[in-house]
């Protein structure tokens, strides 16, 4: 079932498929919900019912004329909250790429009553330009929509329309650029206070967002788990076999369909 909801003051688009225990996935920057988890959704569709959103500004969900940094991630993490309310669906599941690994951890502090468990995949939970160039060099370029790649500019205008993701591109880069720092340590700052079974994904040669990232919040969570597969940021699209057989086992061992965990 493909619909949409209104939430904060924009109609956001979502699938919602399949059934049993709910997993929210959430995804990364400038992608989409089908786009990021092609490759998930028909493995984890078999045992899970999915709910996937685009997220604020992307694919098919409204896109703002203009961001601001102050509570982006707080506001976006506030739509899904509200999806999986309206729902009446949770506690869910929240698998996250990347930013939809942020939102997680917003969400969880928004209402961690909604949340099983979380998924936290190529997280960046504590960001500079000193610990990640990488992910800031990549934010700086996208203040000149015209300046980057043409493959991904053309992904882009594919999955988010010829007009729409230059100001994606130009709205976002600024905003987030001006409060990275703040908006992304909240995960950091208060990882002990999570309490619900987490397990964090990260590739070991991850450019964007470096592996010490997931390390330190692994030693931060109590219960969570690390699992560093071989590959680079986009962790679901590299290695799609292994993140499905990773997920899979972690939830299959910390909720077992008889409820013996």
């Amino acid at each position: 079932m493909v619909s949409y909801f209104r939430a904060n003051g924009l109609d956001i688009f979502y699938e919602l498929d399949g059934e049993g225990d709910p997993i929210l996935l959430l995804h990364g920057f400038g992608r989409t919900g089908r786009s990021d988890w092609k490759h998930q959704i028909p493995v984890f569709g078999e045992r899970f019912q999915l709910i996937v959103p685009d997220l604020r500004g992307h694919g098919r969900t409204d896109h703002p004329e203009t961001i601001t940094g102050p509570g982006f991630f707080q506001l976006a993490a506030s739509d899904v909250v509200t999806l999986v309310s309206s729902l009446d669906l949770g506690p869910v599941h929240i698998c996250g790429l990347s930013m939809g690994s942020s939102l997680a951890s917003w969400f969880y502090f928004a209402a961690p009553e909604l949340v099983k468990s979380l998924i936290l995949v190529s997280a960046a939970a504590r960001i500079n330009r000193d610990i990640a160039p990488g992910l800031f060099e990549l934010w700086e370029s996208m203040r000149d929509p015209d300046s980057i790649d043409s493959g991904w500019a053309s992904g882009l205008a594919r999955l988010h329309g010829e007009e729409r993701w230059r100001v994606l591109l130009r709205n976002y880069s600024a905003a987030v650029i001006a409060r990275l720092e703040e908006d992304e340590e909240i995960a950091y700052r208060r990882a002990n206070e999570i309490t619900c079974p987490t397990l964090i994904v990260h590739g070991g040669r991850d450019s964007i967002s470096p592996p010490l990232l997931s390390e330190e919040l692994h030693a931060g969570i109590p219960d969570s788990e690390l699992v560093m597969l071989d590959c680079d940021h986009w962790v679901p699209g590299l290695l799609p076999q292994e993140l499905n057989e990773t997920v899979l086992d972690f939830l299959n061992r910390r909720f077992p369909r008889d409820g013996s965990a």
